[in-house]
């Protein structure tokens, strides 16, 4: 289905509407530049999941789908220490704690230590993982394919409580990425709802729906909420699949503003604008405070981009054609672009000044911005 929202855009035969093809790219003024530090093939990502690097300080960690782990140093790429887990892995790296964790397509959540990758624990999950796990020391928390969330013991990793929603008979393969914050572990599901969830025991502060299933098929009634939601202030944000963008008090659980929109892609905020990116790959920033939106650009239309990600100079966004290009925050206007792969850009990370691109074929680009 996933697939589906992303070459909507393709014609079919019976149908005469004039074919949208992607935006050509137009010469820019560039403002930054990149520069490539170093390049390293880390095996193949599959279709199972959200495969996403992760960077701590001067270590980067990393998991294939077929549970290749590896650990790198951000100055050089030199692999550090690597080990075959043997799993066949669906849910990216989630990193906290000095911990790893990840999850399976056989539905495990398993533990790693960080330092030299050994194995702590394992446990069972409800279904397949497709999401990075999180935790804040206490509680690990993952999110399953069924609309299960379930928190275990950091330490033991025993289970400690479950939280069940309910999924709809045809939704998109792919969940939304849970975090904690401010004391509370805050998500969002396939019915279209958003929680705010007590992280000790699972009881629910809130849940509401910020998408309603109106549509008068299976597949016009599709609301998930796949892109990862983020938390600005007091204010959360998540954003649906055929539905909205919506903000939400998290003390009153009240929604603030609500602007439609169509994306299955993680939000980012820069210079108290909140950037999504829309089924047809327009990049739109929206007001945190009013929803009014700033500015959309379009140069980038119908390119299967990656998710945005802010860094110091604007926002970062990659891809089909592996270029990474650099946008305003201010305005959404083009401030710099590089082509680093052949492959499309799937995932950008970044910290401190540290900036990771990793492409179809799962080769990671280091980068640097200047």
């Amino acid at each position: 289905m996933n697939g589906c929202s992303s070459f909507g855009w393709l014609k079919f035969w019976g149908d005469d509407e004039e074919v949208e093809e992607p935006a050509e790219l137009v010469s820019i003024k560039e403002e930054a530049s990149f520069s490539k530090k170093w390049d390293k093939g880390l095996g193949a990502l599959g279709l199972t999941g959200k495969f996403v690097p992760v960077i701590n300080n001067d270590k980067i960690y990393f998991i294939s789908s077929e549970g290749n782990l590896v650990a790198l140093s951000t100055n050089k790429g030199r692999t550090l220490w690597s080990r075959k887990t043997g799993d066949q892995v669906s849910g990216a790296l989630g990193f906290g704690f000095k911990r790893l964790h990840y999850g399976t397509i056989d539905g495990e959540i398993i533990s790693i230590e960080e330092e030299n990758g050994e194995e702590i624990w394992r446990n069972k999950t409800s279904s397949e993982v497709l999401s990075p796990p999180t935790t804040n020391g206490d509680i690990v928390a993952v999110q399953s394919s069924d609309g299960v969330i379930s928190g275990f013991d950091f330490k033991t990793g025993e289970e400690r409580w479950v939280h069940q929603s309910t999924v709809p008979r045809l939704s998109l393969r792919g969940t939304s990425t849970p975090f904690f914050e401010q004391g509370f572990l805050f998500t969002a599901f396939a019915n279209g709802k958003v929680a705010m969830i007590y992280p000790d025991s699972g009881s629910v502060r809130w849940e509401i729906p910020v998408a309603l299933n109106e549509g008068k098929s299976e597949l016009e009634r599709i609301k998930d909420i796949d892109g990862k939601s983020i938390l600005v202030g007091e204010l959360f944000f998540s954003a649906s699949y055929q539905g909205n963008i919506s903000a939400i008090d998290i003390r009153s659980g009240r929604l603030v503003w609500q602007e439609d929109i169509s994306t299955t892609r993680d939000l980012t905020e820069a210079r108290s604008r909140i950037i999504a990116v829309d089924k047809k790959d327009i990049v739109k920033a929206f007001g945190a405070s009013s929803g009014v939106l700033i500015w959309q650009q379009e140069g980038l239309k119908l390119r299967s981009v990656s998710s945005p990600v802010t860094i110091d100079k604007g926002i970062v966004i990659g891809d089909f054609e592996g270029y990474i290009h650099l946008l305003d925050a201010r305005d959404g206007s083009f401030i710099g672009r590089r082509k680093v792969s052949r492959q499309p850009i799937k995932e950008i990370v970044y910290q401190g000044k540290d900036l990771l691109a990793l492409d179809e074929s799962g080769r990671l680009i280091s980068l640097i911005i200047q």
